[in-house]
């Protein structure tokens, strides 16, 4: 399988190939294997850090496609550089080169017909302290790694209360849904009711409502959602007004708001059932994709194509993460919704969550 999962909130040092490959865990959430990480750079002058894509390293007889399309994304997304990690692979040969050299030189060349050019090319078997790691292109460049944890990424990134997982599969794990007769019962309380829950109110502000108490049951420790709370809130979610607000809340995306929401998100989407479910990951999608991790967005993306494969907002976040469209522009959008969103279905902006 190849996933695409760009970032790039967290900058690392890359003119220092140790400290680049020991961040690597720490700036997609999780610790890769068998991956090649490519690190985008804009320029002109002195290049700056863009995006950072990781893939699965392709079987053999796809290595020059998905080293096209690599070098594709880059080149739409205005980057002129790149430094290229392979992580995994296989164990370096008796003198001591590292493997998948065909494929890195393939990914280089594909990136030189698009002229951008790569600084490093570097390869590690796994990302751990005391790991020998190599380069392609020089074989007297070497070394071994520091403790990732020591980094200047993983402060940063423990330090916003994120959890680096030790696989992709752990992290995939996140969204394993409750008990199947749990979900059974939900959804047929659901089909069962016809009519709104908030009975001779408005539905929008009453959705906002149901929203913000569950916010505030979490800010207190009460992670439980009762069968009664679940249909209350997939009623909430469904109304595009609601789901509006509920999107403002990812930006700022390192307030206390954004992260409380981002995790109402994800328990709703494992306590809720298909197709509702389908709306509280794409708000856990577009949550994890303002704040850069484009990993977390990609699972919560399918798994809401899997929820409601027709879902408008899932299909359009699909869209723009396989473009690649920066983080930075989605946040645009969002505070240009914040500025011009009706202020009575705000959600609250202070407080325990403010």
């Amino acid at each position: 399988m190849t996933t695409s999962t760009p970032t790039g909130r967290t900058k690392v040092d890359l003119t220092d190939p140790a400290d680049l490959l020991a961040a690597i865990p720490y700036l997609l959430g999780f610790h890769p294997e068998d991956s090649v990480v490519v690190f985008g750079l804009r320029g002109p002058g002195r290049m700056k850090q863009g995006l950072v894509m990781r893939v699965d390293l392709p079987p053999p007889g796809l290595e020059q496609d998905q080293a096209r399309d690599l070098a594709i994304r880059l080149a739409v997304s205005g980057h002129t550089g790149a430094t290229l990690a392979v992580v995994g692979g296989g164990a370096a040969n008796k003198a001591g080169r590292p493997p998948r050299r065909r494929f890195v030189r393939r990914l280089e060349a594909s990136l030189a017909e698009y002229e951008i050019s790569v600084t490093h090319s570097v390869w590690a078997p796994r990302i751990a302290a005391d790991v020998r790691w190599g380069c392609y292109r020089e074989r007297t460049c070497g070394g071994i790694l520091p403790d990732p944890r020591d980094s200047v990424a993983a402060a940063i990134v423990t330090g916003a209360g994120h959890v680096t997982h030790a696989s992709r599969e752990e992290l995939e794990r996140l969204f394993d849904p409750v008990a199947p007769e749990t979900l059974a019962r939900r959804a047929d309380l659901l089909t069962r009711m016809a009519d709104p829950p908030w009975r001779g109110e408005d539905p929008v502000p009453a959705g906002v409502a149901e929203v913000n108490a569950a916010l505030t049951r979490l800010d207190s420790g009460d992670r439980a959602i009762s069968d009664d709370q679940a249909v209350r809130l997939a009623w909430a979610l469904s109304l595009v007004e609601v789901r509006g607000a509920c999107l403002l809340t990812a930006v700022p995306a390192d307030s206390s708001l954004a992260r409380t929401a981002e995790d109402l998100w994800l328990i709703l989407a494992r306590e809720l059932p298909a197709p509702e479910a389908a709306e509280a990951l794409v708000l856990k999608a577009h949550a994890a994709y303002v704040r850069g991790d484009l990993a977390t967005a990609g699972m919560a993306l399918a798994r809401a194509g899997e929820a409601d494969p027709g879902h408008g907002l899932a299909k359009l976040l699909s869209t723009a993460l396989n473009a690649m469209v920066p983080p930075a522009d989605l946040i645009e959008v969002v505070l240009r919704q914040q500025a011009e969103g009706p202020p009575e279905i705000a959600l609250r902006r202070s407080g325990g969550t403010g």
